[in-house]
Order: C-alpha cells, then sequence, then structure tokens
C-alpha cells in the first residue's frame, strides 16, 4: 500500500492498496458527508451510494466525527476513512466500506480500529485489504506500539479478518452496554 502525506484540509490523505483507494475523512469531508452528501461523493470523486453511510457510522457518529475534527483538524486519519474502489466506466469509484481508529494513539501508544463494508462489498478480502492498509498506516507512526480491534463473538467474518491481517486474540470482555466482546490487538513487529 501507499500512503500520501496529506498537506491541507482539501488535499486529501490517502492509502492506496490494490483494489481500494482509502481516504481519510477531513473536518470538509465531515461536513460534506454531514451537510452536502453529493457534495461528499464528488469531492471523492465516487458515484453516489443511496445506502450511505454503512451501519458503524450513523448520523449521531458522524455529527461526532465532525465536531472533533473541526476542534482538532490535525486528527484527520485518526478519525475516519472511506473505503473507494474503482468500479464505474466513467471513472468514478463506489464507496464500498468506512474505517478508522477511535482517535490518535494513548500514552501506551495504543490505537483502536473499527471497520465495516458496504453488505453488497463483503466476503471479497475487501475488508482485508482495507484493515491492512490502516494499520501500515497507523505504523508509519513512530508513536503507535500497538492497534487493538474489539468484535462481536458471532462476527465471524470480522475475526477473520483480524486472523489474517496479523492481530491476535486477547481475551473477551464485557464491554459497557454489558455485551460481550472479543478483544485482538497486533502489535508492531
Amino acid at each position: 500500500m501507499n500512503t500520501s502525506a496529506q498537506t491541507d484540509d482539501r488535499t486529501p490523505l490517502e492509502v492506496q492498496g490494490a483494489r481500494l483507494r482509502l481516504v481519510a475523512i477531513t473536518s470538509e469531508l465531515a461536513r460534506l458527508q454531514v451537510e452536502d452528501r453529493p457534495a461528499f461523493f464528488k469531492a471523492l470523486g465516487a458515484e453516489r451510494e443511496s445506502a450511505w453511510p454503512p451501519v458503524a457510522d450513523d448520523e449521531p457518529k458522524l455529527a461526532e466525527k465532525l465536531e472533533i475534527l473541526n476542534r482538532a483538524p490535525e486528527e484527520a486519519g485518526w478519525r475516519g476513512w472511506v473505503f473507494l474502489m474503482g468500479w464505474t466506466p466513467d471513472g468514478l469509484d463506489r464507496a464500498v466500506g468506512v474505517g478508522g481508529f477511535h482517535g490518535p494513539a494513548d500514552p501506551d501508544g495504543v490505537v483502536e480500529i473499527g471497520y465495516a463494508m458496504q453488505p453488497s462489498f463483503r466476503e471479497q478480502g475487501l475488508a482485508t485489504e482495507a484493515v491492512e492498509g490502516l494499520v501500515g498506516w497507523a505504523f508509519s507512526h513512530v508513536e503507535v506500539r500497538k492497534v487493538c480491534a474489539r468484535t462481536l463473538p458471532h462476527l465471524t467474518a470480522s475475526i477473520r479478518v483480524l486472523e489474517k491481517t496479523g492481530f491476535t486474540f486477547i481475551r473477551e470482555e464485557t464491554d459497557e452496554s454489558g455485551e460481550t466482546v472479543r478483544l485482538y490487538e497486533r502489535k508492531r513487529a
């Protein structure tokens, strides 16, 4: 995967993979995603998706990301990414998923990753490619020592993505809502 640096809020921070282009959500992209969905897809060079956002990024979460990125635009890359795949004959990409981190590294050098794919793009190896790209981007920052992930025990496809991308199962724990989750981690090599 190739990574490009972000120079300002108008120049995207991107990670390029074999099939996917991962674009970090900046404060401007977050604003467009909340306020003007057609302009959001145009800014990404993507076809408009009628079923957007994916379940993982509901409207309250999008508004929260916008608020955070307005306060701290330097956190672009640590808050959210859109997964784009070249698709249409006219050169527009398709937005096939989302992912990112719950914020910058904590004092111990740990970040937590999350991801979700549009239903019609699951089970094609795209989530694996996206997670590998995001983990590589995180580890390109010297302060990141470990990437963690939490998933529900019945989400076997998500567990398989984590295993294929080098994550190790640590333990099951109960989250703040009382639900059992599985904790995985991948340490810097």
